[in-house]
């Protein structure tokens, strides 16, 4: 996973039905790329330049292209959801995320509360965290934000992650800031109040809150950049 392999760059349009894009390619030609994030992706700059992931002519696909990041002024940004689980799965192993380096034993997509799967249940001789991760690519000044839209999916997770903390099992949230160019995190409450609630409702029940930023270069996978303050 980098940002050259497999990957053009464009000019993006305009972004409709929420999963797709018009792009124009460097070629001139105008194509529909499908778009790997359910949120409002505020922030994006009008005519942003993009890259996207050129997967061949395949039968299977309704799409070739897939929109991958997009740059703000100089920084390159990660939208794509589906991609913050790989990175901190690549994290975890690597033990490059501080405070989380104790976990020997790492487990994806457990099943917990109400019909629910935890992104990752971390395990050692006598503790276990459930961590949640979400993807996080808005930005207001240097402080990285989340969400960019109403979440009823996100709430759910925080009352669920507050309801199976005990004596030997933890609760947290890791937000994974696809961007390098923040210094701190918080709750966008004015864009969704009700998940602003429900983080700080979590919060006093015992959930953690965690954000740690990336690096995206050109020819370079992403890789961990720091921790950010949460506020």
């Amino acid at each position: 996973m980098n940002l050259t392999a497999n990957k053009v760059q464009g000019t993006l349009l305009k972004r409709y039905k929420r999963f797709l894009a018009d792009v124009q390619l460097e070629s001139g030609e105008v194509i529909a790329a499908y778009c790997c994030n359910t949120g409002k992706l505020l922030g994006v700059p009008e005519n942003a330049t993009i890259l996207l992931t050129d997967h061949g002519v395949d039968t299977k696909r309704k799409l070739r292209y897939t929109w991958e990041y997009f740059k703000d002024e100089e920084t390159w940004v990660g939208i794509n959801t589906n991609d913050a689980n790989t990175i901190v799965h690549k994290l975890l192993i690597s033990k490059q995320i501080p405070g989380l380096e104790e976990y020997q034993n790492i487990r994806r997509e457990v099943k917990y509360g109400q019909n629910s799967r935890v992104d990752f249940l971390l395990e050692n001789a006598d503790q276990r965290l459930y961590l949640e991760v979400k993807s996080v690519h808005m930005r207001r000044g240097t402080t990285a934000m989340f969400p960019d839209c109403p979440t009823e999916r996100g709430a759910k997770h925080m009352w669920e992650l507050s309801q199976i903390i005990n004596p030997t099992t933890k609760a947290a949230v890791l937000y994974l800031v696809q961007r390098d160019d923040c210094e701190a995190f918080a709750i966008a409450s004015d864009l969704d109040p009700i998940y602003a609630i429900a983080s700080n409702t979590a919060k006093k029940y015992g959930v953690e809150m965690m954000a740690a930023s990336l690096t995206l270069k050109v020819g370079k996978a992403p890789c961990f950049q720091k921790m950010l303050t949460i506020l």
